[in-house]
């Protein structure tokens, strides 16, 4: 059971007694419970004073303690927090029992600056300079509107998803309560929360006032089953970026790309925009040519986090195209031949786990228990030919990545060169590469997306790569050097 209680300041404490839980208080008597596993059900009545919390950290420590405990309660304990909204709709999830969507506008000055902490849930975290300073167009656009314009910040930005423990209804207000970091908090909105909290914590007093008027979209999710909302926190973010390429390509920026693929084989399989025909995105492009971007990725840093952070690809082909010299102006030309090596290592995936004993057929796909099914219909645009088996993502990215050892790169040059034709040196090496995946693949469950976060997967794809190479070097110097001896 809680007690809630007025103080002499007009706060509210929280003490605890018995299991530890939290139950916030309305005087309001007809209460409607719209979430959670207990329905968040109002038992006690409460003071006017506990009426004016905005937010309560719920904690298992009692009310006299030090300021510097109660600082560490925020961090590690449960959020409560408390948002006023004249109207909510909840709709059901067909499918998920108990699962609902609850849609509202918030305030943004109400979005209490403790979400910081519940960033785990959401793949996609802003940019920060060295200094701390938020960066990105993005941020940059948000914060425009919230400054500049923010009675249009409901209608231009598409808001915050926030997976909660329950939310609870009362007339004109809605109560927020979250426990669990691994599947609580900002599934999807990171860059709009970040933007709104350096908005109130660094605008004048003016701007502070002008807030007041901003209004952000709140989706929030109740009642997920806890094993798929990493899919959901991804599937989102993937959807922004395909918003994100739509607008770069409305402003000319994929031209350097579709210049190169004029005459390629799989041309007209790359989406640019949402809604355009092609099943190859153009964020998974950008994903490919960055692998083989030498200026951010070495024999030590690995592109293992793209799987999960698509955004960045783009983010970082925006900035290179921009730079001076630029890393697109050595990679895009090389584009056609990548994407022929993401097809030719897809073909030869399935055949190369046989002769090591693994039946692709028997294999787990996604995070389900759905086994991979021989199809005639899985195409390989970019080798003009179809396979009979789907290579999951997980396992084409570390090895595709890989070959960025065989790229001799020289930027100040204007240097690019592949050290062993493509056709010949994958043959030599994808069993090698398809042992790691095989392996990691074991080691992580059986998830095919866990092989394609492992940064361990990368550096040994590399490794096979990069050794395979160093022997083919000592076997040419030592043919070099017989000749010359004859």
């Amino acid at each position: 059971m809680t007690k809630t209680t007025g103080t002499a300041k007009g706060k509210a404490q929280v003490k605890r007694v018995g299991k530890p839980r939290v139950t916030v208080h309305s005087p309001v008597a007809d209460r409607e419970a719209i979430g959670g596993q207990d329905g968040g059900k109002v038992t006690e009545e409460v003071t006017e004073e506990a009426q004016e919390v905005t937010a309560i950290a719920a904690t298992d420590q009692a009310p006299e303690n030090t300021q510097e405990d109660k600082a560490a309660q925020i961090v590690t304990g449960p959020l409560t927090f408390r948002v006023k909204a004249a109207d909510i709709n909840p709709i059901p999830v067909p499918g998920l029992d108990g699962a609902k969507v609850l849609n509202c506008f918030a305030r943004v000055t109400e979005i209490p600056e403790s979400l910081d902490n519940w960033m785990e849930t959401n793949p996609r975290v802003p940019n920060r300079t060295q200094k701390g300073i938020l960066s990105g167009p993005v941020i940059k656009g948000i914060m425009s509107t919230l400054l500049n314009d923010p009675t249009m910040m409901g209608l231009k930005n598409q808001g915050i998803y926030l997976s909660v423990e329950s939310v609870n209804h009362y007339k004109g207000d809605i109560v927020i309560h979250l426990t669990d970091r691994s599947i609580h908090g900002i599934v999807n909105g990171g860059h709009t929360y970040a933007a709104i909290r350096d908005a109130i914590e660094t605008t004048g007093e003016e701007a502070a006032r002008s807030l007041e008027r901003a209004y952000v979209p709140l989706h929030i999710l109740t009642g997920i089953p806890a094993g798929v909302m990493a899919d959901i926190a991804e599937g989102l973010n993937r959807n922004k970026q395909v918003d994100d390429s739509s607008l770069a390509n409305l402003q000319g920026r994929f031209r350097p790309i579709q210049e190169a693929m004029v005459g390629e084989p799989g041309a007209r399989s790359i989406a640019y925009h949402q809604g355009a025909q092609g099943e190859v995105d153009i964020s998974d492009v950008l994903v490919f040519l960055e692998m083989f971007n030498q200026e951010r990725f070495d024999q030590t840093k690995h592109p293992s986090y793209l799987y999960s952070r698509v955004k960045s690809a783009q983010e970082f082909y925006l900035k290179d195209l921009d730079a001076k010299p630029s890393p697109i102006t050595l990679l895009v030309p090389h584009l056609p031949e990548i994407l022929r090596l993401s097809d030719l290592i897809r073909r030869e995936t399935p055949a190369a786990a046989k002769r090591q004993g693994f039946e692709f057929g028997r294999m787990k796909t996604g995070k389900t228990a759905k086994r991979a099914k021989s199809t005639q219909q899985v195409a390989l645009p970019f080798l003009g030919e179809s396979m009979s088996y789907r290579v999951p993502d997980g396992w084409l990215y570390p090895m595709l990545a890989s070959f960025r050892a065989n790229v001799k790169w020289d930027l100040a040059r204007g240097k690019f060169q592949w050290l062993v034709p493509l056709n010949d040196l994958v043959p030599k090496v994808i069993d090698r590469l398809v042992g790691v995946c095989i392996s990691e693949h074991k080691f992580g469950g059986q998830k095919p997306d866990r092989v394609g976060k492992a940064d361990s997967a990368y550096s040994q794809c590399y490794d096979k790569v990069q050794l395979y190479l160093l022997g083919a070097d000592k076997v040419l110097a030592a043919g070099a050097t017989a000749q010359e001896a004859a």
